[in-house]
């Protein structure tokens, strides 16, 4: 390490240590950004739109911390540090999706450093041969679609088995981790069927086999919930919802610990090319400062509708983590500081949902979620789509499933547009 890099990371340091002094509303609108590591006395981030960076000298670049925005970004790693601060991770790095970050948290777990193994070793990493031996994954059986189609389908022609668990059951989880298990992987709330999972007790039994547990937190973000701090390894998120908030543009992040982010970093990163664009981590950076007020009126307005919903003799299976009637509510109280906009319900007929679903006027019809506006979709039909109608039944999704994230409309607009749609059923 030169000894700019060495003064660069102490000052980030020294940085980091006031930042976690500050509230997590101060921490939003200040970490990673005051004072900004490059800083140009701007009151907001700029935006570095520059591929590279040059110097006068080959002596002044080995002294500097940016070389190439593939690596390393002003604009994106401000970002990092505001994710870092407020998952209370030790690191973190932003990428170009969601998905990019389940992908990379996860090869890096599975083959931590393979450019480092010399060749005669690394068939023991793939060991079809012995099937009591190939290193396996825990997933829950309700998985949010792309990351059960990583899983289940890319992973095992590598070599991986994935196993498909109810992790609601502890007891459950417990007889099918072993030796080889390398990682629990779980959503809570999960997507789309809004379960609740001890993140902490799923993160125990891992732990015995030296495994890691990976939360995805996007359903929550970390204005509602910590996972690091109940026992997770590694958390993703998708940047581009909750966090950022605002539907413009698309992002993922991963939080851990130094020593796994950096080997992401590395190695994953620089290698896929799975790099966030300086203008999406302004973007982010922008809206992420009001994160915890959207989160608080996102939550409220989901639990007047989850409460409407519930009451209506049209709806059946209301599942929504504040509602006493959700089997996981305790865990959510628990573990969560509220319950967040995310609501999961049915009707009584594929022909009800068919039609329910053409009579909304205000909510609108969309794939994604976290937007200030409020989306709905049929969930077997947008979501599901691409998977066998068996794979949907093990996720309880039915032909009459809607997932319905509740946006930051007045609440009695929302609950006027379904009660009318509903009454036309």
């Amino acid at each position: 390490m030169s000894e700019m890099e060495r003064t660069f990371q102490e000052s980030n340091k020294k940085n980091r240590i006031e930042w976690d002094k500050l509230k997590f509303d101060t921490q939003l609108i200040r970490a990673g950004e005051d004072p900004y590591p490059e800083t140009s006395h701007s009151i907001r981030t700029p935006i570095y739109a520059s591929k590279s960076y040059t110097y006068s000298s080959l002596n002044e670049m080995m002294r500097n911390h940016y070389h190439y925005s593939r690596g390393q970004n002003p604009t994106v790693y401000a970002l990092d540090y505001k994710l870092a601060t407020l998952h209370k991770g030790e690191s973190a790095i932003s990428v170009a999706s969601g998905m990019a970050a389940v992908h990379l948290t996860c090869s890096s777990v599975l083959q931590q450093r393979v450019e480092r193994i010399r060749p005669n070793k690394i068939k023991k990493m793939f060991l079809e041969s012995k099937s009591e031996e190939i290193p396996n994954v825990i997933i829950h059986k309700s998985q949010y679609v792309d990351t059960y189609r990583l899983l289940t389908k890319l992973y095992p022609q590598m070599g991986f088995e994935c196993k498909i668990v109810n992790l609601c059951d502890l007891s459950e989880v417990k007889r099918n981790i072993n030796e080889n298990t390398k990682f629990i992987f779980l959503e809570s709330p999960s997507n789309p069927s809004i379960d609740l999972i001890d993140i902490e007790a799923c993160a125990n039994l891992i732990h015995e086999v030296n495994g890691k547990c990976i939360v995805d937190n996007t359903f929550a973000s970390p204005a509602l919930q910590c996972p690091l701090e109940l026992g997770a390894d590694l958390v993703v998120e998708s940047l581009t919802k909750y966090i950022n908030g605002h539907g413009d543009c698309l992002g993922g992040a991963i939080i851990g610990s130094k020593k796994d982010i950096q080997n992401i970093q590395l190695f994953w990163y620089e290698m896929q090319g799975t790099v966030m664009s300086p203008f999406n981590a302004w973007l982010i950076l922008r809206g992420i400062k009001t994160l915890n007020l959207r989160m608080a009126r996102h939550s409220s307005n989901a639990m007047k509708v989850a409460q409407f919903l519930e009451k209506h003799p049209r709806v059946v299976n209301v599942a929504y983590p504040g509602l006493k009637s959700h089997p996981g509510h305790q865990i959510a109280k628990k573990q969560m500081k509220d319950f967040s906009g995310m609501i999961g319900f049915e009707l009584e007929t594929v022909e009800a949902s068919n039609k329910f679903i053409e009579l909304l006027k205000l909510i609108k019809v969309g794939v994604s979620l976290g937007d200030l506006t409020s989306l709905i979709e049929y969930t077997s039909i947008m979501t599901g789509l691409e998977l066998a109608l068996w794979e949907r039944k093990a996720m309880n999704i039915s032909n009459t499933h809607f997932r319905f994230s509740v946006g930051l409309e007045d609440p009695e607009d929302l609950i006027k547009d379904l009660d009318q749609a509903l009454k036309q059923l």
